[in-house]
């Protein structure tokens, strides 16, 4: 059996297709929908929009909330189709979260990484794409299993909580 660890695809977003800033990112993006024979709708456009400002963790019904508040147009389930489109893209990554259930965030750098989530305050970090390639690779020698790391976040307490300092104030 290979010791090779699998990860899902996000080998179709070009390195930096992602950008901190709104514009920049719908460009981007746009420039990778036109090569897939797709458009930039005003869905897409609002969901970039709302990710790209907040670079958090935003669960769905924020996420519909948000967009709601800049294009009241664009119904619920749009929002849902297009959050999975984008996630389908490389674009968006999801993780499943106790928070919100599901946390979307603009995808950087064409490899899905890690995430941590405080049981206590419900903050979000990211870690790096590699953290857990051992284990994922020591599981898939030992019981042919594949992990996919990605997909959860690992459950711990964060810095702030640790020392005991208020939960306001850090990252989602």
């Amino acid at each position: 059996m290979t010791s090779e660890v699998v990860r899902r695809p996000a080998a179709t977003v070009a390195e930096g297709a992602v950008a901190a800033d709104p514009a920049t990112t719908i460009e981007r993006v746009g420039v990778l929908l036109r090569a897939r024979g797709e458009r930039m709708t005003r869905a897409r456009r609002a969901v970039l929009t709302v990710l790209a400002c907040d670079g958090g963790h935003l669960g769905a019904e924020e996420v519909v909330g948000r967009v709601a508040a800049l294009d009241a147009g664009v119904h619920r389930a749009t929002v849902y189709r297009t959050l999975d489109a984008l996630a389908d893209l490389g674009v968006v990554q999801h993780v499943h979260v106790r928070r919100t259930g599901t946390a979307y965030h603009l995808a950087h750098g064409g490899r899905e990484h890690l995430h941590a989530e405080c049981r206590r305050c419900g903050a979000v970090q990211d870690l790096p794409a590699d953290l857990l390639d051992d284990v994922a690779r020591a599981v898939l020698d030992r019981d042919g299993f594949t992990v996919e790391p990605t997909h959860v976040a690992l459950s711990g307490l964060c810095a702030a909580c640790v020392t005991g300092d208020p939960p306001g104030g850090h990252a989602r």
